[in-house]
């Protein structure tokens, strides 16, 4: 586009100035980028959507979701919106009893979705967001759903191999470990920014660290790390093959629908899982009408042995009634009434795949009252599993005391 100039003045003062188009110099010429094309526009926008995390906060809604399903279902619950223990494994928790000794593989679709408390759901989705906006657009929706999926059965396995076969277990923390561990795998991929590599870094090994690193102690708590560990391998293994060896234009397309595609349908196959849950539900509820509800269950060792007898009566058939009603006897000097009453609660509590701590204090307690009697080497016999635990167990440091623990 060519510019004008207003001339000059002439070199008579009498003579007005004219107006006049400079006829001996070109102004250059202003060279304008052309407009974006429609898809170019198309291409901006489609980079823009791919950066936002929309499937993190799906996933997030749909474990509020399924919450919130639970609350609406669950038998009984405590503080902080816990859901009783009954209640969850009739909605679909798992543990290597049910898993392999019933046969109801269906609970390794609904356990990773579901959560024991509004404390154990907050923390997960505080995880899974963090870790997904900055995982997400890195990789895509579809492998990131896809190792979602498969970091969550990994964790379902390990977990099913390493617990105590009696124990369930819920909860989506082994797909976010999964997702964990694909962040750490990804943040040594040399394509990505400096700075940025040192952030995931940074990022997954804030969540990592303390998910995985009690498993190097043998720690055994309400925390499910063998599940956090079997999420991460597999969420690393993913990781690690898309960057070593599908990462790259010849394979990517196709693996990434495959990917969409198995992602998808594990989902949809979990969701369709609720179906074999309703179908034991009323049974399970029947079953949980028969034992003691949270807001019932004694405040201590006191308390209980205070109510044994009005527990017992309303209760007969929960091994807790029965080690309460011990605990009276106890207290009155009865060992021989205490010993019978918790040979009836052990007998229950080995049928209870639910029980698990109340069968521990069973038998610590059955030593103890045999061993008053003299029965020392019996005694042994009833806690020899106990004893070989960690030795730092308040419980395991009484048996050392009275010489049950050799």
């Amino acid at each position: 586009m060519a510019t004008t100039t207003f001339g000059k003045r002439g070199a008579a003062a009498q003579q007005r100035p004219i107006l006049r188009p400079a006829a001996t110099m070109a102004a250059p010429a202003v060279v304008l980028a052309p407009l974006p094309s429609a898809s170019e526009w198309t291409d901006q926008d489609d980079r823009f959507l791919a950066s936002l995390p929309f499937l993190t906060v799906g996933l997030v809604v749909l474990l509020m979701v399924v919450f919130a399903f639970e609350h609406r279902f669950a038998f009984d619950t405590g503080k902080d919106g816990a859901i009783d223990v009954r209640s969850l494994i009739a909605l679909g928790a798992e543990s290597r009893d049910l898993v392999l000794g019933k046969g109801e593989w269906w609970r390794l679709g609904l356990a990773p979705l579901l959560h024991a408390s509004g404390s154990h759901l907050f923390g997960n989705c505080i995880a899974l967001g963090i870790i997904g906006i900055r995982l997400e657009p890195l990789i895509g929706r579809s492998w990131f759903l896809f190792i979602f999926v498969v970091s969550a059965l990994g964790g379902d396995v390990l977990s099913l191999a390493y617990n105590d076969p009696s124990i369930p277990s819920v909860g989506a923390s082994g797909a976010i470990c999964g997702l964990v561990g694909a962040l750490f795998v990804t943040s040594f991929n040399a394509n990505s920014d400096p700075e940025q590599r040192r952030a995931m870094r940074k990022t997954s090994l804030f969540f990592g660290v303390p998910a995985l690193l009690p498993l190097l102690f043998s720690a055994s708590s309400e925390v499910n790390y063998a599940c956090h560990a079997g999420g991460a391998l597999a969420g690393g293994t993913v990781s690690a093959a898309l960057w070593t060896g599908w990462w790259h234009d010849a394979v990517s397309d196709k693996h990434t629908r495959y990917a969409r595609r198995a992602a998808i349908a594990a989902l949809v196959a979990s969701l369709l899982c609720t179906v074999f849950a309703a179908k034991h539900y009323s049974t399970a509820a029947a079953a949980a009408a028969k034992y003691i509800p949270a807001s019932e269950v004694p405040k201590s060792a006191e308390d209980g042995a205070r109510r044994s007898a009005e527990l017992l009566a309303r209760y007969p058939t929960d091994p807790r009634t029965h080690l309460a009603r011990a605990g009276h006897f106890i207290e009155q000097g009865q060992y021989r009434e205490a010993e019978s009453a918790l040979r009836t609660a052990r007998s229950l509590a080995v049928a209870d795949n639910v029980n698990a701590s109340a069968r521990r204090q069973i038998d610590i307690l059955l030593a103890f009252v045999v061993h008053v009697q003299g029965r020392s080497q019996e005694a042994k016999t009833l806690v020899a599993d106990i004893c070989r635990e960690n030795q730092r167990d308040p419980l395991r440091s009484k048996l050392a005391e009275m010489k049950l623990c050799d």
